[in-house]
């Protein structure tokens, strides 16, 4: 951004409420021109999130003011989830989009369905959904920049609320003022009030005559949020630097928790490793995880979890985690996590893709001699290569064709010549986890195995001398991505 300049000094308090806006764009530019792919800081889009309360309507006003004050090379866009928890959201769309109209500023809206999930409330689950569908909108919209509303009385809330619930040095760190919004770390989030108290937002609404509009759902105190607002008065009548203290404190923590993050990254360094098939993102050596203390190993795990994507695991949670995968020796323990299922297999605690619920029933499929044959339902595909001396004769695969998952007593050839085996047996020696076993299917002539997927082709043949043949191979959807 060389070509924005800072405005002269002005006289208006509240103008440092855009100020900090402008500062926080600036200092976010780097990551937008190091996006590739043709971004640059002239054509950057600063997304606002805007909810049409009191707080978002102030940072969507500061935000063009910051723009056109600093000449910031930038375009401005508004972006609102329509929740539905309310009876008035649809109002609160109406709002939003008529203050964004009159501002002639770009409006995108995206209705999301609260659906709390195992361990979760009702206010995390609106969260969840909220963040996923603001990225959604920054993607559609162009924006790598995405602005919240947030103030020192929030963060303040936040950190007193986790502490109450018993949060970690992470989760005491309170929020940061600028992290990637997701995985995919092409959107950055940023929070340029939160060192600003909830008065000076007030006084910024006064001085430029804004409306906004009122959620009902925060007089009530049934939302803990909200319970502990109504107490903070109270507080700092007794504490009066409670805000002050608290927001050093969770910077003290953020500190701490860096350095615990740095620590736990020699170690994860050390034990991770790449997946070594389609249906596991990762895996973490179990010797060496074990050796550790246990301290440093949840710290590892913590870690691991977040790098994959997965929300911090409760004490709790992790507890579990580390009592059936690092404590017990028996079995194939399965723990379920966001998106994950944490697994323990020769050796090693792998992170996998959680599989659905059921199987997909067996399919007729027809071969014409092309070279692949995709079977979504089963997460990957047939492929054909011409091999006359080891291949399935071509007459067998000209039959109708049958996948389907195993019922038991299979046997299968594995090399020309030698003995039929129980598959049972054979995916154990081939180290095939009992897991993924159902979810690799069989493929028949008629009442003919002619491969299963994990294993190879069945060999047990006769065809006349010269006659084609065609080796049948299955690679799951993963492989197949990384391939074509």
């Amino acid at each position: 951004m060389a070509s924005s300049r800072k405005p002269a000094p002005r006289s208006d308090p509240s103008d440092r409420l855009t100020d900090k806006v402008a500062q926080a764009l600036q200092a976010s530019a780097a990551f937008v021109v190091s996006g590739g792919a043709g971004a640059s800081a002239t054509d950057m889009v600063v997304a606002v999130a805007l909810s049409g309360g009191r707080d978002s309507v102030a940072l969507l006003h500061a935000a063009q003011a910051a723009v056109s004050a600093w000449r910031l090379p930038a375009r401005v866009v508004a972006l609102h989830v329509h929740h539905g928890l309310q009876a008035q959201a649809d109002e609160w769309d109406a709002f939003c989009a008529a203050l964004c109209a009159r501002c002639d500023l770009g409006y995108f809206v995206r209705r999301v369905s609260v659906q709390a999930g195992t361990g979760e409330g009702i206010e995390a689950a609106a969260r969840r959904a909220r963040y996923e569908a603001l990225g959604d909108m920054c993607r559609a919209s162009g924006a790598r920049l995405l602005l919240f509303a947030h103030h020192l009385d929030d963060q303040v809330e936040t950190v007193l609320l986790r502490l109450f619930r018993g949060a970690g040095v992470a989760g005491m760190a309170g929020m940061p003022a600028m992290r990637k919004l997701d995985e995919a770390a092409d959107i950055m989030l940023l929070r340029p009030w939160l060192e600003v108290p909830r008065a000076d937002i007030d006084s910024y609404c006064a001085v430029h005559g804004l409306a906004w509009i009122d959620d009902p759902s925060n007089d009530s105190t049934r939302y803990a949020r909200n319970a502990l607002r109504a107490q903070l008065p109270l507080l700092e009548r007794d504490f009066p630097a409670l805000r002050a203290s608290v927001a050093q404190a969770a910077t003290h923590f953020a500190q701490a928790a860096r350095m615990l993050d740095d620590l736990a990254g020699t170690e994860l360094a050390r034990l991770a490793a790449p997946g070594r098939d389609p249906d596991t993102l990762a895996e973490l050596d179990l010797r060496g995880l074990r050796a550790l203390p246990g301290s440093h190993a949840d710290a590892v795990l913590r870690l691991w979890l977040r790098d994959l994507g997965a929300r911090a695991p409760s004490t709790a949670r992790l507890a579990a985690m580390r009592e059936q995968l690092l404590d017990h020796g028996g079995g194939e323990p399965a723990i379920a996590h966001d998106d994950l299922v944490l697994r323990r297999f020769q050796g090693r605690v792998l992170a996998c893709v959680r599989e659905p619920d059921s199987l997909p029933a067996a399919q007729v499929l027809t071969w014409r001699g092309e070279p692949r044959i995709v079977v979504p339902a089963w997460r990957g595909e047939l492929r054909f290569t011409r091999d006359d001396t080891f291949g399935v004769p071509e007459a067998v695969l000209q039959q109708p064709l049958r996948i389907a998952q195993r019922t038991g007593g299979e046997r299968i050839v594995l090399r020309p010549g030698g003995p039929a085996r129980a598959l049972k047996q054979a995916y154990q020696e081939a180290g095939v986890p009992r897991w993924r076993r159902c979810w690799l299917p069989l493929l028949w002539a008629g009442d003919t195995l002619v491969m299963a997927a994990g294993l190879g082709m069945h060999r047990r043949w006769t065809a006349a001398p010269h006659a084609p043949r065609w080796r049948v191979e299955w690679v799951q959807a993963a492989a197949c991505t990384r391939s074509n």
